[in-house]
């Protein structure tokens, strides 16, 4: 089943209404409380209701309508120091991954996401930090470790959430930096995906249906974190950055010791 064609009025479709719905707003809650997160969660759940063709394409165009709104309140309390650096970066690196990626299989490509993902996570887990805000050079080495991992395996956002869960950092300002991160990447993902061929008409349902709730559920995410102070955050973020780790390496593990075709 390669699409889904949604009739104007939904009216016979309402279990495929509320999943759409429940998934956008679940995935959004997470991603207002930690400045990332969406699409880890929305694809997968997403993908109960769509084929895989359209679930990215939709997390994908969410997260760039919201990153939008949220852009006038994030800029004022990201850093932009770390951010020029990340975005330089990650320009550079993905390229490069898209080429690596021509050389190494997907499952490969998994692996190095899952080791990237795992070795950050063991280091923030056992409480590393930076003393102080790393200079140029190191960042733009993030940015490109990001850009790598977005060229073989459209997922940047690992060495960068770990770069600012170790940042000596308020939660709201890693938050916003983040937001403001994934609003650039989003751009260049709309950009692929246009010219991939993979936007059309059977988003413009989907996206009306989520697009209030990523904004919603976004906003209700950022109060609850405001709310707990800050508690919370930190341990949640490590939990979705080990999360990726653990299902990269099992996708990869699985295709590579599956049977052959």
């Amino acid at each position: 089943m390669d699409t889904i064609a949604f009739p104007a009025g939904l009216s016979d479709q309402p279990g495929l209404v509320a999943g759409l719905a429940a998934a956008i707003f679940a995935a959004a809650l997470i991603r207002g409380f930690t400045g990332f997160g969406f699409a880890l969660a929305a694809v997968p759940l997403l993908g109960f209701w769509l084929p895989p063709s359209q679930c990215v394409p939709l997390a994908v165009g969410l997260q760039f309508c919201a990153s939008l709104s949220d852009l006038p309140r994030a800029r004022k309390s990201a850093h932009w120091p770390s951010l020029r650096w990340l975005v330089a970066g990650t320009a550079i690196g993905s390229p490069l991954g898209v080429a690596a990626l021509a050389l190494a299989s997907p499952d490969v490509a998994r692996l190095a996401i899952a080791l990237v993902c795992g070795g950050g996570t063991i280091a923030l887990v056992r409480g590393f930090r930076f003393p102080a805000p790393p200079g140029g050079r190191e960042t733009v080495m993030v940015g490109l470790a990001a850009g790598l991992c977005n060229g073989l395996a459209a997922m940047p956002g690992p060495p960068v959430v770990a770069y600012y869960l170790a940042m000596p950092l308020t939660p709201q300002q890693g938050r916003a930096s983040l937001l403001v991160f994934f609003l650039a990447t989003s751009v260049a993902s709309v950009i692929s995906l246009v010219s991939a061929g993979l936007v059309g008409a059977f988003l413009a349902v989907p996206l009306a249906i989520g697009i209030p709730l990523i904004l919603v559920g976004s906003r209700l995410g950022e109060r609850l974190l405001r709310r707990s102070g800050g508690r919370g955050h930190r341990a949640l973020s490590i939990l979705l950055l080990g999360a990726v780790a653990a299902v990269s390496a099992a996708q990869a593990v699985s295709h590579l010791l599956g049977p052959a075709p």
